[in-house]
């Protein structure tokens, strides 16, 4: 007797959760966003420097913005049905922060795991199992991130030939955690790489402590044009002549020089009459840069506070030297340039925090008339800003209206799409915006 009332409470208690886990096709954490956002759906991205325009830093224009995505606080992450006992782990996903960092986090929106993936085209099955005998649980949303765990080795699928899952866990719309499988092929696999971020606090605290950091000065060419590079304006790295300053790798050699962006930290190593000998930080290469192009009274007073960008992630960490300890202050997605038509590549190296504006106006692409904005701006490389989601402006009776700020675009964090700019949450960039001191901030791009 006692055995039959086993037999049937467990079987009550099994009903039970697998009613709570639910078998619903809903999709979680959607909110429609308003009818400003709504009528911008569908709007082809419009991104582009644009320094020489009218006196118009950069250029930007909307991308789709579908929903928003609702993050709530990490729990210790446990799997109800021991799914992943049945698979062979291949990799563990356990970021974590460096001990040398301390988390204080001054930003809190939007929070994801420290491993996640990114849905980046359409949408993607969820399943029970690690194979296509697991049940569907639901399907994905384009741009969704979904929190990481493990990747495991379950069923091969040839069409794609990859039997590697990853195990995933999310929050569905009652507030619970639910886990899952997606086919590793199908997603980005993504991390916020915090041991390489501490490598650069580090390698600019030995540059700060080697000697004085400053930085190159030409935006909008207004301390002239670079020579060009054997007739052509990208030298052998790939760097652009606009808004850069030659440095010549020797002085009786004027034809041997590559370019310095705008922005760019060097270090100053020795001088003469007309040029500073120094030290390029991104790539290490010592070379003489014209006087007229070096910063010599905004100098780097302070390593104090650090932006770094992963330009592969599409991520960043923004970090603060408070009591002689870095502290980690706030972790987010971004969205960094597209190799692409009108679109060029957010560049990699270390950079001052130049400017900050409240908004700075962007081109159409085909026009090249005043298309909308983008709020909260920090300035770092010629006409590149950090910045919140762009804004278009209406055009009523001929005159331009602004609709207001939009906070979140789904495709934030998803792969690179603007056009130099690094795009952020609206709300983070005005965090940014308000926390940046010039003269002691510097923005690293890495991958």
């Amino acid at each position: 007797m006692k055995k039959i009332i086993f037999i049937f409470l467990t079987i009550i208690i099994l009903f039970g959760y697998y009613d709570q886990r639910g078998y619903t096709q809903e999709i979680d954490h959607i909110v429609v966003i308003s009818t400003e956002v709504k009528e911008q759906e569908n709007n082809e991205e419009n991104e582009e420097n644009n320094e020489e325009n009218n006196g118009i830093e950069g250029i930007e224009v909307n991308e789709e913005i579908e929903e928003i995505e609702e993050v709530e606080e990490m729990e210790e992450m446990e799997d109800p049905l021991n799914i992943q006992g049945e698979s062979e782990m291949i990799e563990q996903h356990a970021t974590l922060v460096p001990d040398e960092i301390t988390v204080n986090l001054k930003y809190n929106k939007y929070f994801i795991n420290y491993d996640y993936v990114v849905v980046n085209k359409g949408s993607v099955n969820i399943r029970e199992a690690p194979g296509l005998e697991g049940r569907v649980i639901r399907a994905t949303y384009a741009h969704e991130k979904l929190n990481l765990m493990e990747t495991v080795k379950g069923q091969y699928i040839e069409k794609y030939n990859c039997d590697q899952w990853c195990h995933v866990y999310w929050w569905n719309n009652k507030g619970e955690k639910q886990f899952g499988f997606l086919l590793s092929k199908l997603v980005g696999v993504r991390k916020f790489q915090f041991d390489k971020m501490l490598e650069q606090l580090i390698k600019m605290e030995e540059e700060v402590g080697k000697g004085t950091i400053t930085y190159v000065d030409n935006y909008k060419n207004r301390k002239g044009y670079a020579p060009l590079y054997k007739g052509g304006t990208y030298d052998a790295y790939g760097v652009r002549r606009t808004q850069s300053a030659p440095g010549y790798l020797n002085l009786s050699d004027r034809t041997n020089f590559i370019y310095i962006e705008d922005g760019s930290l060097i270090r100053l190593l020795s001088s003469n009459e007309t040029h500073y000998q120094v030290l390029v930080l991104k790539n290490n290469i010592k070379c003489w840069v014209p006087k007229k192009y070096v910063s010599s009274s905004k100098r780097l007073d302070e390593l104090k506070k650090v932006v770094i960008i992963d330009r592969y992630n599409q991520n960043e960490g923004v970090f603060e030297k408070i009591d002689n300890q870095w502290v980690l202050v706030s972790y987010t997605l971004a969205t960094t340039g597209a190799k692409a038509k009108h679109k060029i590549e957010t560049p990699l190296g270390y950079y001052f925090a130049l400017e900050t504006r409240k908004k700075f106006l962007y081109l159409d692409d085909e026009t090249k008339e005043i298309a909308g904005y983008a709020p909260y701006a920090v300035r770092f490389t010629g006409g590149s800003y950090i910045h919140g989601v762009p804004v278009n402006y209406k055009i009523k009776e001929e005159k331009r209206i602004d609709p207001g700020h939009i906070e979140y675009t789904s495709t934030i964090g998803t792969v690179p799409l603007s056009h130099r700019c690094v795009r952020n949450y609206t709300s983070h960039a005005k965090f940014l915006y308000n926390w940046v001191e010039i003269r002691k901030t510097i923005v690293i791009i890495i991958e």
